[in-house]
């Protein structure tokens, strides 16, 4: 029954499965380091363009599987970081997806930034994001909402969703750290 009840959300779209220690904790410190140290970053990221209020850092790695910000180093981590990710949702869920990656994008968020609810793509995609902050105090906030379901911001984890799901960023608290993630569209 359960398998069952798996593939009927997956046809719905309700799907929701979290991907746990995908990255180590020297991982995310290794990537925080040099992700906040490149010089790739632009200031004005958001989730919704008609509300200027909410842009963030970010930087698109990959659009409409073609390379937008053509940086050798983190296309090869971010496509190798996918087949890691890949294996332990194999792993964990016994669920793989295929290697057709449309987008790569990665954001920075602190207490001064926010996102509105928002979906990825339309249908026939997966979303995939990762939590890349090396740590992370649950009262600092910045869980992701995927309609209305909550789930905890732990560093080294990723979530995977139905990319036509509504979702966003909680409100983040004062932290000393950038709220780092990656987010992926995956074809099915």
């Amino acid at each position: 029954w359960r398998k069952i009840y798996l593939n009927f959300m997956d046809e719905v779209g309700t799907m929701i499965k979290i991907i746990n220690n995908v990255l180590t904790t020297q991982d995310c410190f290794d990537l925080y380091q040099g992700l906040t140290t490149a010089n790739m970053w632009g200031l004005n990221r958001q989730t919704n363009p008609d509300n200027l209020g909410g842009a963030f850092p970010g930087v698109t790695l990959v659009e409409n599987e073609e390379v937008v910000y053509n940086d050798q180093y983190w296309i090869g981590y971010f496509n190798c970081l996918f087949d890691r990710i890949n294996q332990k949702l194999l792993e964990q869920h016994n669920f793989s997806l295929k290697r057709k990656i449309k987008r790569i994008v990665l954001n920075a968020q602190n207490d001064n930034h926010y996102t509105e609810f928002h979906q990825d793509n339309e249908e026939n995609t997966y979303s995939i994001v990762g939590f890349l902050t090396p740590q992370w105090a649950e009262e600092w906030g910045g869980e992701l909402n995927i309609e209305g379901e909550i789930i905890k911001y732990s560093s080294g984890d990723f979530v995977l969703f139905q990319s036509n799901q509504l979702h966003k960023s909680q409100p983040i608290k004062k932290i000393p750290y950038w709220r780092t993630s990656v987010s992926y569209v995956i074809k099915k």
